[in-house]
């Protein structure tokens, strides 16, 4: 049994819980007393009140070029169009804080409901995105304090502190006074008079609910809800608020209903007029190269989240990429109206440009327009516009280089082809030259993006796939390109981009596959001279050298030899594309113009690109007439550029890194050539190692004919006989016509060598069809056309001396049956011989055909159906011809003339 002295001995010690909970309250007070300690230290850092910075203006920024060299001055107007309490509607007091800080009137000026509410709601989120700032913090914030972006424990504590004295020293009617004056509500708008003139042309008095809704809802992002920028954005946030108004009691239900779908009137008019509102400028606007010192502005705001108080009062250095001798030049050009072409009334043709160094990735130049209204439109990056053609190397050319199996000498051809739509209608691409010129029938990938060829590279993106193409160009490129663009249209430069873009992703081949990112700005330091914004400059390979150098190469080529000619700039390595959009014909009908005109150029040391058009079309006149990438903003590129070449070493050529071979090749296949291949269809040509061709050309074949008559296959009682040379092409619908470079090699007519060809074809010139909406690009690829099609007709023997022609009759139709009558004749003593018809649907560029194994009369009928899957044929011509078979199964005598059916609707 235990000794009484050993059981008071264990009362005397602690227990465990005991230890824990003093050990909880001395970790405790210990936390408390450290924090006491830091909130005093940092509370004697708070900066000094100062009441006068309620209201006042503070140290001017500067702006510098890239050498360092200062350009601009950044400093606050004296008239920031306060008003006064009395001025202010109490709608307007009343949705703001119902909106911002619906406790003002009940906190002191900190809220801790707000905070326990904001914390809670981050710790469910996972993140740290929910604001706990009370108005009265806010406006501490931007009055007071240095750097209001950092997100420290130290700036939380020096706002609270501020946001007390605020509250000690002035009413909340004056405290919500001077927020309403001070805040910023983006386009250049200090304060809600401002803002009520820039965005309605109104005073504050006269503010509807919706308009008083618009200005409540700019505070917690200017430039995201932008109206003349972001509508759509801008009216998703009225309506919000607009719902905070009607649930505080300040609208009714049916004023919710009347205004929520209120339009931008005056915002809509001001960007008709090409500018936007009546702003009231914060800060000097009589510097040099607005438009760049705009988007250093706007990078400021958007990308390091600077409050324009900060900007324009913080004293700050501010370190662009400019080169004022590339600006200077740009401005000149852009300023001289003999650079553009002259619009059709007083409205003025546009244009953007934007130059950026490919290697470091900073812009050096940028023009938002011809007339600079402060802070107003900068299409340079603000206006997005289809590229049309322009886009083709980003989307297509590049995109085949890199995946593989293709080269500048891959042939496709250039003849009818059509596609769904997806709106139950067939999607046709064509040229501009088309209807003039015709079908440019087998050419190499170098040509089409020479000549711009639309067919081409729609043929080449549906081979890559479209997939395939749109990632490249997102991806690697950093277009912004959204899910609806992916589509083969993308080919055709569908998306809406701006210059700023497109000088990014052509900057990519500039530099040789890598990609830099395209900022504005170098670094920012405070006015105590420290560094408090350095850009994360990011460098990535997104393409393989080889591939970035055939672009080269090629665009090289659409200004040496193709639509860039007006481009080129003495003997520098100049590549380029141009680009033109089309009118809508829904809208515009059979009008011919374009709404857009881009020229994409580029050395080894700038990427440029200029866009020319209106800023819209309010009436359906304004348009561009004959003018073309190539033109006018090849023109404006070219003075440019010119001044930004000026004393540097001339470069001839872009770099040609390792893994590039070269050889011979057949221009009308896209293979080696063969012995057949005629000598002008032998060509040099650049390709990735492993991607140039193996096989030998196929599309050559040698036939025997009649010397005498050239169109005609020699037979065994032909007299005077020579042997030709012909494409044999039977994926090419006979009612296609071939282009003048081809023509001479087109097999004879009467015997198609694959009977692919349907007699006496040669004559015929008729309209493509272009109604099919399954037919594919791989259909008419040469290089793919080595195999036979099963629907062909077998080859023709023309030593089958021996078997007679039938001669075929006018065709009949009978519409309730769907069958076609053809009446034949044929030649005594071969009645029982089988014949072969063959049949060409509309629109198809195969070939069915019918054995008949049955006994005729010299005179007879043959009746063919021509249902397809029990529905009645599309409409169109359709051709038939027949032959005899050889009795002993190898081929078949020579073919009749053929009869055309046309069906109509």
């Amino acid at each position: 049994m235990p000794s009484r002295k050993s059981r008071n001995t264990r009362k005397k010690r602690p227990s465990r819980l005991r230890l824990v909970i003093l050990s909880l309250v001395s970790i405790i007070l210990l936390a408390i007393i450290g924090g006491g300690i830091f909130v005093g230290i940092v509370a004697l850092h708070t900066p000094k009140w100062d009441p006068s910075t309620l209201s006042n203006q503070q140290q001017t920024s500067y702006i510098y070029d890239k050498n360092n060299v200062q350009v601009a001055q950044l400093y606050g107007v004296v008239n920031r169009q306060v008003v006064q309490s009395s001025q202010i509607p109490d709608l307007v007091k009343k949705t703001f804080v119902a909106v911002e800080d619906k406790r003002f009137y009940q906190h002191f000026g900190i809220d801790p409901i707000r905070i326990i509410g904001s914390a809670l709601n981050d710790i469910r989120s996972g993140s740290a995105k929910e604001g706990a700032s009370t108005i009265t913090v806010q406006l501490a914030r931007n009055a007071f304090i240095e750097d209001p972006t950092a997100k420290t424990l130290t700036r939380k504590i020096q706002e609270a502190i501020i946001a007390l004295q605020l509250e000690h020293e002035y009413t909340k009617d004056e405290i919500l006074t001077f927020y309403l004056n001070k805040i910023f509500l983006g386009e250049s708008s200090f304060g809600i008079q401002a803002a009520a003139k820039t965005y309605f042309g109104e005073d504050l008095k006269d503010l509807t609910p919706d308009q008083i809704a618009l200005l409540a809802g700019l505070p917690q992002a200017p430039s995201q809800y932008n109206p003349y920028i972001h509508p759509e954005a801008a009216k998703n946030r009225r309506t919000i608020v607009l719902g905070v108004m009607k649930d505080a009691g300040l609208i009714t239900a049916s004023q919710y209903n009347e205004y929520k779908d209120a339009p931008f009137t005056y915002v809509d008019s001001k960007k008709k007029q090409g500018g936007a509102g009546n702003t009231t400028t914060v800060s000097s606007t009589n510097y040099k190269y607005p438009y760049f010192i705009d988007y250093v502005v706007e990078e400021l705001e958007t990308a390091y989240n600077l409050t324009p108080d900060q900007i324009y009062s913080g004293g700050l250095k501010i370190y662009t990429t400019i080169d004022t001798k590339i600006q200077s030049a740009a401005e000149s050009a852009f300023a001289d109206p003999a650079n553009f072409p002259k619009g059709i009334d007083n409205t003025k043709i546009q244009g953007a440009m934007t130059v950026i160094d490919p290697t470091s990735g900073g812009i050096l130049a940028m023009v938002g327009g011809r007339d600079y209204t402060t802070r107003g439109l900068n299409r340079a990056w603000q206006s997005k516009r289809q590229p049309g053609s322009t886009i083709k190397p980003l989307v297509v050319y590049g995109p085949a280089i890199e995946k593989g199996g293709y080269f500048p000498g891959t042939v496709l051809d250039d003849m009818p082809v059509s596609y769904n739509g997806g709106n139950g209608k067939a999607w046709t691409p064509t040229d501009f030259d088309t209807i003039d010129k015709g079908w440019k029938g087998l050419i190499t990938m170098r040509y089409a993006l020479e000549d711009s060829v639309n067919v081409y590279a729609v043929k080449l993106l549906n081979l890559i796939g479209v997939d395939y193409g749109w990632k490249f160009g997102k991806d690697d490129l950093g277009l912004p390109l959204e899910q609806k663009d992916k589509v083969l249209s993308l080919a055709l430069g569908t998306p809406e981009v701006s210059t700023l873009d497109m000088a990014s992703a052509y900057g990519v081949y500039a530099n040789n596959g890598v990609k830099v990112t395209t900022h504005a700005i170098v670094k920012v330091n405070d006015a105590n001279d420290n560094t408090i914004i350095t850009p994360k400059i990011l460098k990535n390979r997104v393409m393989k050298e080889t591939t970035a150098y055939i672009i080269n190469n090629m665009l090289r080529s659409v200004v040496t030899d193709g639509t860039g000619y007006s481009a080129q700039i003495g003997n520098w390595a100049i590549a380029g594309k141009t680009g033109t959009t089309s009118l809508d014909p829904d809208k515009y009908g059979n009008k011919s113009g374009n709404p857009d005109a881009w020229f994409a150029g580029y050395t080894p040391n700038f990427a440029g690109i200029v866009w020319m058009g209106y800023d819209s079309d309010p009436d359906g006149q304004h348009y561009l007439h004959n003018v073309y990438g190539g033109s006018y903003p090849a023109q404006i590129w070219k003075k440019v550029m010119t001044v930004a070449l000026q004393d540097l070493p001339v470069q001839t050529e872009f770099k040609e890194p390792a893994g590039i071979v070269s050889g011979q090749f057949d221009t009308k296949s896209g293979l080696l050539p063969s012995t057949l291949t005629p000598q002008q269809f032998i060509s040099t040509e650049i390709a990735a190692q492993g991607d140039f061709p193996t096989r030998v050309s196929d599309v050559w074949v040698q036939k025997n004919v009649d010397a005498d008559n050239p169109n005609v296959l020699a037979n065994a009682a032909t007299k005077n006989v020579v042997t030709k040379v012909f494409l044999n092409l039977p994926d090419r619908s006979p009612s296609w016509p071939w282009p003048p470079s081809e023509a001479p090699y087109r097999p004879p007519s009467g015997i198609g060598l694959d009977n692919t060809t349907a007699p006496g074809s040669t004559t015929q010139n008729t309209a493509p069809d272009s109604t099919n909406p399954d037919s594919t690009p791989a259909n008419s690829a040469a290089a793919n056309s080595s195999g036979s099609n099963s629907n062909t007709a077998p080859q023709v023997d023309p030593t089958l001396s021996t078997l007679p022609k039938p001669a075929l009759g006018q065709v009949k139709y009978d519409p309730k049956t769907y069958t076609a009558v053809i009446p034949m004749t044929i030649p005594a003593n071969s009645e029982n011989d089988s014949t072969i018809f063959y049949l060409q649907r509309s629109g198809q560029s195969t070939v069915e055909s019918f054995s008949i194994n049955a006994s005729h009369t010299q005179k007879t009928s043959i009746s063919i159906s021509l249902a397809d899957n029990g529905k009645p044929p599309i409409p169109g011509d359709y051709l038939f011809w027949a032959a005899f078979k050889n009795p002993n199964g190898t081929g078949v005598g020579p073919s009749s003339d053929s009869v055309k059916l046309t069906i109509t609707d």
